[in-house]
């Protein structure tokens, strides 16, 4: 069985990349892993078989036989091909691996709601520019 991994049918970000389920189609392409996508609405996220699959009615999933797991760091550090085999390497790794998820993903969401929900105010572009 290909593994199947849940996504937005419609992502917030238009496909640029920024949702969860991105970091886990990249790493299973990073290893050659072939796949299978369920793409989910937010109405379906809300359903009890999505959440069977992820308590928090969230993406990614990862379903293989039968193994589901949510939470994409979860779901990236099950494959041993994209981490050393040297076991101070792969603690390294997977530190950075917390601190992509942890210490620098969230100040970038931040900025970007932000941006979502305060784009229209007259600060916004000036306060935008001294960022850039």
């Amino acid at each position: 069985m290909r593994p199947i991994i849940t996504a937005f049918r419609d992502s917030p970000d238009r496909g640029q990349g920024l949702a969860r389920d991105m970091r886990v189609r990249w790493a299973m392409e990073e290893v050659g892993q072939p796949y299978d996508v369920r793409l989910v609405t937010f109405d379906e996220m809300r359903q009890p078989a999505h959440l069977a699959r992820h308590p928090f009615g969230q993406i990614p999933t990862w379903e293989e036989e039968r193994l589901t797991l949510f939470e994409s760091g979860a779901i990236v550090l099950r494959h041993r091909g994209l981490l050393p085999d040297d076991p101070g390497a792969r603690a390294c790794a997977i530190g950075w691996i917390f601190a992509a998820l942890s210490t620098i993903e969230p100040p970038i969401l931040e900025r970007e709601s932000a941006g979502y929900h305060e784009r229209d105010k007259p600060w916004f572009e000036e306060r935008r520019r001294g960022l850039d």
